[in-house]
């Protein structure tokens, strides 16, 4: 058995340990500085889009295909343009999915367009997955996420307690929750039930975050004094874009270093590389089977 690397400490020029794996292991090794992290109470959660998906919600791809084809009914667009949009979507390309949600609410007009989402992503029956159950035995401090669907709310809701829930017009009040140590979730693009505070396009995320001092400074707060987890993120997820590269542009060598539990499939050894220097993401990489019961066991493996 090789033996381990010493650990290295963590600082603003340094990254924590990576220690190697064996080819035959199915999930990387979970790194001591974030299991210290959840000891001292100082790690917060991130989830990706794809533990909606487990859920019954549509990924990306899915979603704007059956806008386009929504659009397409309403004569809004005509078949060729539902053509073109459809294999800008194939291309799964953060930012050409990112221009079709633009194009479609601009099809649709912004207000249509937001109740189309709110059809999709209110749907009650959906419940939380077997990784929210899970996620709810771990002592995060708070929960961010760029989901509008409310599996979040629903998992950390106990009899008689409702988890507080903040977007980005709420600055003051998370920032008094996180200064207080108090556990909130904080729906970093909006929430189903407030439709005119969704953000889904690059325009939306220009004109509302950008705008908001309070937003982003209480975000700055999370990502510099906090070891954030990043599950159900993929390369596909236009809203990860989005935040990374505000993350690039607010903390670019500076605060915490954080995780992100991925698929070593669709995280090539050079992404790995870049989530790590340019916006200080060190990735734990696990062989995906169907279903990805890889994210329970791992999420098995944390402090309770």
């Amino acid at each position: 058995m090789p033996s381990k690397k010493s650990r290295t400490k963590v600082g603003p020029t340094a990254s924590p340990t990576v220690r190697s794996r064996p080819p035959s292991t199915a999930i990387d090794d979970t790194p001591k500085e974030l299991t210290e992290a959840l000891q001292e109470r100082r790690c917060a959660v991130f989830v990706g889009a794809g533990l909606s998906v487990a859920a019954g919600y549509p990924n990306w791809e899915h979603l704007l295909n059956g806008l386009i084809d929504t659009c397409l009914k309403l004569k809004d667009i005509h078949a060729d343009q539902a053509r073109e949009l459809k294999a800008m979507v194939a291309t799964k390309e953060a930012g050409n999915l990112l221009m079709t949600a633009q194009e479609l609410s601009d099809r649709f007009g912004r207000e249509r367009f937001l109740g189309e989402l709110v059809k999709v992503f209110g749907d009650e029956t959906k419940v939380p997955s077997s990784a929210h159950k899970e996620l709810a035995r771990i002592p995060f401090d708070l929960a961010i996420t760029t989901n509008y669907d409310r599996l979040l709310e629903r998992t950390y809701a106990k009899p008689g307690i409702i988890p507080s829930t903040y977007t980005h017009s709420n600055a003051p009040d998370f920032v008094d929750a996180l200064w207080r140590k108090k556990f909130f979730v904080l729906k970093a693009h909006g929430d189903v039930d407030r439709k005119s505070e969704i953000v889904i396009t690059e325009r939306d995320y220009r004109d509302i975050i950008f705008r908001s001092q309070g937003y982003r400074s209480g975000v700055a707060a999370v990502f510099t004094t906090k070891t954030v987890l990043f599950v159900g993120v993929s390369l596909t997820d236009p809203e990860t874009k989005l935040l990374l590269a505000y993350l690039h542009d607010a903390f670019h060598g500076s605060g915490a270093y954080h995780y992100a539990l991925v698929p070593r499939d669709q995280f090539p050894q050079t992404v790995v590389s870049r989530w790590r220097k340019d916006y200080k993401v060190n990735c734990i990489s696990y062989d995906a089977t169907p279903g990805h019961p890889e994210v329970v066991r791992f999420l098995k493996t944390l402090p309770h």
